[in-house]
């Protein structure tokens, strides 16, 4: 919406026809919805990376610590990092969910966002209360 009073504003300056600057604040529009769809994906993909780096370390962990005297410390420490990965996941997620719709979001979007980002912030609310637990718990 924005656009096209700009696009009318500089019609009315440089005496270029209005249709001309619609088309060009289609393409701007066009611009900035591939960049926030890419942005999107590049984020997605790197929530993905932490949580396999983290998930491949955990494994590893659990691998190792089954001859360990100290067990229980070990598995304090493998759920703390896992835990520390999920939420900083989930955080990337809800990020690549804003990216997503902040460019001419429908209300369909909206409510979509507000769905995904309430479950996530739940999701994440009670990881971060767990891990701080693990934590004191050390």
């Amino acid at each position: 919406m924005g656009f096209n009073y700009l696009a009318i504003a500089l019609a009315s300056r440089e005496n270029v026809p209005l249709e001309d600057n619609l088309d060009l604040n289609h393409v701007a529009e066009a611009f900035l919805i591939q960049t926030a769809f890419f942005l999107k994906i590049a984020i997605e993909c790197f929530a993905l990376l932490i949580l396999t780096i983290g998930i491949i370390r955990a494994i590893i962990k659990l691998l190792a610590v089954r001859k360990r005297i100290d067990r229980p410390k070990v598995l304090y420490s493998v759920r703390l990092d896992l835990g520390l990965s999920l939420v900083l996941s989930l955080e990337f997620l809800l990020a690549a969910d804003i990216a997503a719709t902040a460019i001419s979001p429908s209300w369909d979007a909206i409510g979509k966002l507000a769905a995904v980002s309430g479950i996530r912030t739940f999701l994440n609310y009670f990881l971060q209360k767990e891990v701080q637990e693990l934590e004191n718990h050390k």
